[in-house]
C-alpha cells in the first residue's frame, strides 16, 4: 500500500497498489480508487513520503493545449488536484473533498513535455487539511504553484 512506501525518485509506483486498501473499500464502497481521471491523465507516482508529500509526473498531450499550443490552465489545475487528493487519501485513509484551490501560473508547457508536481501538507486537523504544491518542467524550472483546502468526508 502507498502509505508504506518511502520516498524514491528512481521508479514509478503502481497506481493500483498505491490506492489499494481493502478496509477503505469496505467502508466507502461508493468511492472509486484510483480515480479514473488520475489514470486517464497518464499520471505516474514517482515519490511518496509517508504523511508528508507526494510527487507525480504528468505528460502534456496536444489535445490539452490552448490555441497558442500551451497546456491549458484548467488541465494543469486538474493535475494539482490529482496530487492533492491522492496525498490526502494515502495519509488520512478517508475521502476528502476540495473546498478551494488557488493556482499561480509562471511558465507555459508545450505538448510532449512532462510536468512534475510535488505536494505537501501545510496543516492537518480532524476535519480539514491544507496543502501546497509546486509544478516543475523537465529543466526543473518552476511552472506553477497551488494551494488547496480539503474537507475530510464523513458520511
Amino acid at each position: 500500500m502507498g502509505s508504506d512506501t518511502s520516498e524514491s525518485n528512481t521508479s514509478n509506483f503502481d497506481a493500483e497498489k498505491f490506492f489499494h486498501d481493502e478496509e477503505f473499500r469496505k467502508q466507502y464502497p461508493e468511492v472509486k480508487m484510483p480515480p479514473l481521471c488520475f489514470l486517464e491523465s497518464g499520471a505516474k507516482i514517482t515519490a511518496h513520503e509517508v504523511n508528508k508529500s507526494l510527487t507525480v509526473k504528468f505528460p502534456v498531450h496536444e489535445n490539452q493545449t490552448n490555441p497558442l499550443g500551451y497546456l491549458q490552465g484548467g488541465i494543469l489545475s486538474s493535475y494539482f488536484d490529482n496530487v492533492f487528493g491522492p496525498l490526502s487519501f494515502a495519509t488520512l485513509r478517508k475521502p476528502c473533498i476540495s473546498i478551494d484551490m488557488n493556482v499561480n501560473f509562471m511558465r507555459p508547457l508545450r505538448s510532449g513535455e512532462i510536468v512534475t508536481i510535488r505536494a505537501e501538507f501545510k496543516s492537518k486537523s480532524r476535519r480539514l487539511v491544507q496543502l501546497y504544491a509546486e509544478a516543475h518542467n523537465e529543466k526543473h524550472k518552476l511552472i506553477a504553484t497551488a494551494t488547496s483546502n480539503l474537507m475530510v468526508y464523513e458520511p
